[in-house]
């Protein structure tokens, strides 16, 4: 792992430091997945990266009232985790599949960007309070159904959108924006024939108009 980022020691990086450290990470050619998809899972694994984005996203949500985090599990579970720590919020986690350990829950209907098929995700119905202002927390965002299925979900629960933010946004998806969103790093990108990838820093830095 890269100097920055593994060395207790070292000297306080400002938050743009870091989210450009993060995109030549990103840019490396042999991240590139099948499907448009790339693979973050060694940055989202390591505590010291984990505990700078979380600061990052916290900090510009700050001026909003937040009452949970809210991902899809399994990928952007420890994101979330280190969102709602600095927040001091709880965090939940909405599943793709039922487990009885769940109890009771409520489901929606959503549109899988991976495949374009109609599938299930569910939350338990003990996870959020109703009224609750929840920020929506992902690691990756290409065609926006599984955001778009979880704000489904906040209006099951009589809950309401605080603000969604993501690790890395395919900027070339094509997708119906239906909700606002705050990234680290945009893809710009990626050719899997020529093994290429281009990251630019996101618009988590740029000021609200």
């Amino acid at each position: 792992m890269v100097e920055l980022f593994s060395h207790h020691l070292s000297l306080p990086l400002s938050p743009k430091t870091i989210i450009e450290e993060l995109r030549d990470k990103l840019s490396e050619s042999d991240r590139i997945l099948p499907g448009g998809y790339i693979y973050l899972s060694d940055l989202l694994s390591t505590p010291a990266i984990l505990k700078n984005i979380g600061r990052i996203i916290a900090k510009s949500f700050m001026d909003q009232k937040i009452d949970a985090v809210m991902t899809v599990a399994t990928k952007g579970v420890p994101l979330a985790n280190a969102v709602a720590n600095v927040l001091n919020v709880p965090f939940v986690i909405v599943r793709r599949d039922l487990k009885i350990t769940e109890g009771s829950t409520v489901s929606v209907n959503y549109v899988s960007g991976s495949s374009d098929r109609i599938e299930k995700m569910f939350l338990s119905k003990r996870s959020l309070k109703a009224g609750s202002r929840v920020l929506i927390v992902d690691d990756f965002l290409k065609g926006g159904g599984t955001i778009n299925g979880m704000i489904s979900l906040l209006t099951e629960f009589d809950s309401e959108l605080a603000g969604v933010a993501v690790f890395a946004d395919n900027a070339q998806e094509d997708r119906e924006q239906q909700f606002d969103y705050k990234s680290l790093l945009k893809v710009t990108n990626i050719d899997v024939k020529n093994q290429q990838i281009e990251v630019e820093v996101g618009n988590i830095f740029e000021t609200e108009k």
